[in-house]
C-alpha cells in the first residue's frame, strides 16, 4: 500500500520492535509483524496484532 505518512513510499511485510510503559515499567515486544514503508520507515500493524499487543499490555506484571 502507499504510505499514509510520507506519501512517497510503499509498504512491505516486515517486523519491528514495539515498546510501551505500564506502571512505570518499560515493556518491549520484539519481532512484531506488520508493514514497513520503504521510504520513511513508518511501521503499520493490523488490527489483529494491535489487539494481541493490548492483551499483553493488560497482563499483570510480576513483582520485582
Amino acid at each position: 500500500m502507499e504510505c499514509l505518512i510520507c506519501k512517497n513510499g510503499t509498504t512491505n511485510k516486515g517486523f519491528d520492535t514495539i515498546s510501551f510503559e505500564k506502571n512505570g515499567h518499560l515493556i518491549i515486544v520484539r519481532n512484531v509483524p506488520g508493514e514497513v514503508c520503504n521510504n520513511c520507515g513508518y511501521f503499520y500493524i493490523d488490527d489483529t496484532v494491535a489487539i494481541e499487543l493490548q492483551k499483553k499490555q493488560k497482563k499483570r506484571l510480576p513483582m520485582v
